[in-house]
C-alpha cells in the first residue's frame, strides 16, 4: 500500500484557503500513487486558542467533511484529516477517515492538550476500522504522549494514523508592549531542561513507539508559525511560572501579551520497526512511501512516556477553569 503524509501551514480561520492548499497536495500525492493521505491537525481551521473555534466547529453534513467525501471519491483513494465537529451542543475534535465508497469513520481524541479543554471535550475510547489495507487505529497530537492511548492499539491494529498541531512551548515566547519578551522554558524548569530531547520527540520519541507497537504510523504535522491570544493569561501565567517566583509581577501585565512559536516536527511514515520511510523537508510537502501494513515480530523495550512535571502541574490547575469555560460557551453557536 502507497501511503502519504501532508504537511502545511494553515491560515486560522481561512476555510477556502486552508482547503486549496490541503487539495493541491492531496491531488499531487495522488498523482504518485498514494492510496491512504493523512493531513494534519486541524488542518481547516488551523490551530490557535481563540473563542472563534466554537462557531468554526462544524456538523457532519459541514463544507469541510462534504469536501472530503466528494475528493476521496473523486480520486479514489483515502483521506483522514482532524478537525472540529460538533454533535448536538458537544463539540470533538475528530480525526475523520474518509472512503472513496464515502464512508465515514470517526476518532475523537481522547487527551486535550491544556487550553483545548476550554474548546472541545475529550473523546472515550480508541477506534479501530477494518479497511483493505488491514485494521487502523487513531491517534491525535497530545494523545501520542500517552502510554495508555498505544497500550490500547498493541496487538490489535496493522497501522496507526496520528495527526498533530503540535507547538513548540518548549521554545515559545511571550510578547508584552514595550519589547519585553519572556520564554515559556525561563517560567518552567523541565521545559528548559528537556529542550534538546522535545525538539526530537516526534522523530525518535515517536520510532520508538511506532517499533513498540510494532505497525507502521503515518504522521502529518502543521507547519509554520503558532501565534495565540492566551486563556486565562493571568491564572495561566501563574500556573506556567509557578517556580520562578522573580516573574510573578508580570502576572498583571498577562493579558497583554501574545503567545508566539513554531509547529513542532515534520510530517514522517515510519515502518514497524520505528526506521523512516519518508519525511517531509521544509514547511509544505508530503512524505509519501510503501508501507507493508501489518504487525512486526521486532519487539523492543518499552519507550519513555513519562510526563514533563511542569506541564503536568499546569494542566492540573487550569483544567477545571477550562472545562468550566468550555461548558459555558459550547452551545453559544449551532449550526
Amino acid at each position: 500500500m502507497r501511503a502519504s503524509a501532508l504537511q502545511f501551514s494553515s491560515t486560522p480561520f481561512a476555510l477556502a484557503r486552508n482547503l486549496e492548499t490541503a487539495e493541491r497536495l492531496i491531488r499531487e500525492a495522488a498523482a504518485q500513487g498514494a492510496q491512504l493521505i493523512v493531513l494534519p491537525e486541524l488542518f481547516n481551521t488551523g490551530y490557535v486558542y481563540t473563542p472563534r473555534l466554537f462557531a468554526a466547529a462544524e456538523t457532519e453534513d459541514g463544507a469541510t467533511l462534504r469536501w472530503l467525501v466528494g475528493l476521496s471519491a473523486e480520486l479514489k483513494v483515502h483521506l483522514a484529516g482532524s478537525l472540529l465537529l460538533r454533535n448536538g451542543t458537544h463539540i470533538f475534535n475528530t480525526f475523520a477517515l474518509v472512503t472513496p465508497e464515502e464512508k465515514i469513520h470517526k476518532y475523537r481524541k481522547q487527551y486535550p492538550f491544556l487550553w483545548e479543554h476550554c474548546y472541545f471535550e475529550p473523546g472515550r475510547e480508541p477506534v479501530i476500522v477494518k479497511t483493505e489495507f488491514g485494521r487502523i487505529g487513531f491517534l491525535v497530537c497530545w494523545d501520542l504522549m500517552q502510554r495508555r492511548a498505544w497500550e490500547a492499539y498493541r496487538g490489535r491494529v496493522d497501522l496507526l494514523l496520528s495527526a498533530s498541531a503540535a507547538p513548540r512551548l518548549h521554545r515559545a515566547v511571550l510578547n508584552f508592549p514595550l519589547g519585553k519578551k519572556i520564554y515559556l522554558a525561563q517560567m518552567m524548569p523541565s521545559l528548559l531542561r528537556d529542550r534538546d530531547a522535545l525538539d526530537n520527540w516526534d522523530s525518535e520519541g515517536l520510532a520508538a513507539r511506532a517499533a513498540w507497537l510494532g505497525v507502521p504510523v503515518i504522521h502529518a504535522v502543521m507547519a509554520g508559525r503558532f501565534v495565540t491570544e492566551v486563556p486565562f493569561p493571568r491564572l495561566s501565567f501563574f500556573a506556567a511560572a509557578l517556580a520562578r517566583p522573580r516573574l510573578w509581577p508580570w502576572i498583571r501585565q498577562a493579558h497583554l501579551a501574545s503567545l508566539r512559536a513554531t509547529f513542532s516536527g515534520a510530517s514522517t511514515i515510519f515502518s514497524a520497526n520505528g526506521e523512516f520511510l519518508a519525511r517531509v523537508e521544509g514547511e509544505e510537502g508530503l512524505a509519501i512511501a510503501e508501507v507493508d501494513a501489518r504487525q512486526s515480530s521486532f519487539h523492543p523495550p518499552v519507550p519513555n512516556f513519562s510526563h514533563l512535571p511542569s506541564l503536568k502541574i499546569m494542566e492540573w490547575i487550569l483544567k477545571p477553569w477550562c472545562r468550566a469555560y468550555y461548558r459555558r460557551h459550547r452551545s453559544s453557536v449551532i449550526r
